[in-house]
């Protein structure tokens, strides 16, 4: 499974600078492709490509999750609470980032949510953000089936994907991977 994602990286990475912009990219230096995920509310993070998978600049040194989930979907609300408590757990350690993939939250949906849940990671609408969730669907191949999370140790380097309901245990046995595997030099990447 890791050669074929890795075969899949690897061609998507010769591929995506084009992608990047309607210009063609500059005949040897291939262009940094960063995406900004923004929302009222939350912070601006940057995530920027690289060989093996997407590094958060704005929090170096942790394991990245990224989770994709949806406000009429029961198995993301049934996976949320476990990701409040892993993000405490892991305080220094981890950051989750969540991308809301179905129709855009109302102000009000946004803050029954947030009540009912207790978020403590940041929250991002698809809408807001479509180049980057178009660009995690042509890496990973995602269809948009909710949930769905990728993780990334703290080089940015792809770890494991869920796609579907993670149960907390499964997710911690990642994660705790990611973090040793995090101790480890950097592999090759841009």
């Amino acid at each position: 499974m890791k050669k074929l994602f890795a075969l899949t990286l690897l061609a998507a990475s010769m591929l995506l600078p084009a992608f990047a912009s309607d210009q063609a990219p500059a005949p040897q230096k291939e262009k940094e492709l960063i995406f900004t995920l923004t929302a009222p509310g939350e912070p601006a993070i940057h995530l920027k490509h690289t060989d093996n998978g997407l590094l958060d600049l704005d929090h170096p040194g942790k394991v990245i999750l990224i989770n994709f989930f949806g406000k009429h979907c029961p198995w993301c609300m049934k996976e949320i609470p476990a990701l409040v408590k892993l993000q405490n757990e892991y305080k220094g350690k981890l950051q989750i980032i969540a991308v809301h993939a179905q129709q855009t939250m109302t102000p009000d949906e946004r803050k029954d949510l947030d009540k009912r849940f207790g978020f403590n990671y940041p929250i991002y609408e698809y809408e807001a953000n479509p180049d980057f969730v178009n660009y995690i669907s042509y890496r990973t191949g995602w269809g948009g089936s909710l949930p769905f999370s990728i993780i990334f140790d703290a080089h940015g380097n792809y770890v494991y994907k869920f796609e579907g309901y993670a149960p907390e245990s499964e997710l911690k046995k990642v994660i705790d991977f990611a973090i040793k595997s995090s101790g480890k030099p950097a592999k090759s990447g841009k």
